[in-house]
């Protein structure tokens, strides 16, 4: 997940960071932090690209992660999101739900 075999996703319980790798993926030259919504960069960043693999287990595993309640989501490309993690993982697997059904 999201689109290759070998990505991997850790979380570190001390300090509630999930490592998200392409998660929330999106284009641009943002700053390295932010508290803003990154879900609707990164649904119009996978309209452009195509790379994820919207399978059956797609969004129960986004909310697993949510489950992890994440303060900070470090993401691969964009910028990296801190505050209600949780939310910005289930806004996601709602965008992909709704490209899905497209």
């Amino acid at each position: 997940m999201p689109h290759n075999w070998e990505a991997g996703l850790w979380f570190d319980e001390t300090t509630s960071t999930l490592l998200a790798g392409d998660l929330l993926t999106h284009v641009g030259n943002p700053p390295p932090l932010t508290e803003s919504d990154v879900v609707e960069k990164a649904i119009a960043t996978e309209e452009l690209f195509r790379a994820t693999g919207l399978t059956t287990m797609l969004t129960p595993t986004l909310h697993q992660l949510a489950d992890l309640q994440p303060t900070t989501l470090a993401l691969m490309h964009g910028a990296s999101f801190t505050g209600d993690g949780a939310a910005q993982l289930c806004g996601l697997a709602a965008g992909y739900t709704e490209l899905a059904a497209r």
